[in-house]
């Protein structure tokens, strides 16, 4: 019987395990809906450069863009459009 209960936990930490790691995938995912940009590192801090530009101020001056910071967490910020520069897909 020690030895179901033993499974039952590991399988039981597993599972958490498994949660949490769908959970932070699904947090650092960046949003499908707006226009591919680079955006300089000094502007926002950013891992790897890569954005998703999803708003613009209507002075022009300010974007708003999503991106991954340098612990690969999703961030939402208004830059200096003048940081923003336009990539690919």
């Amino acid at each position: 019987m020690a030895a179901d209960s033993k499974r039952m936990g590991a399988r039981w930490i597993l599972g958490v395990i498994a949660a949490a790691c769908c959970g932070t995938a699904l947090l650092a995912c960046l949003p499908n809906k707006g226009t591919p940009v680079f955006v300089d590192y000094s502007a926002a801090e950013m891992w790897s450069g890569i954005g998703v530009l999803t708003e613009v101020s209507s002075d022009e001056r300010l974007c708003r863009v999503v991106f991954r910071d340098s612990t690969l967490i999703t961030r939402d910020k208004w830059v200096d459009c003048v940081s923003v520069h336009p990539r690919k897909r």
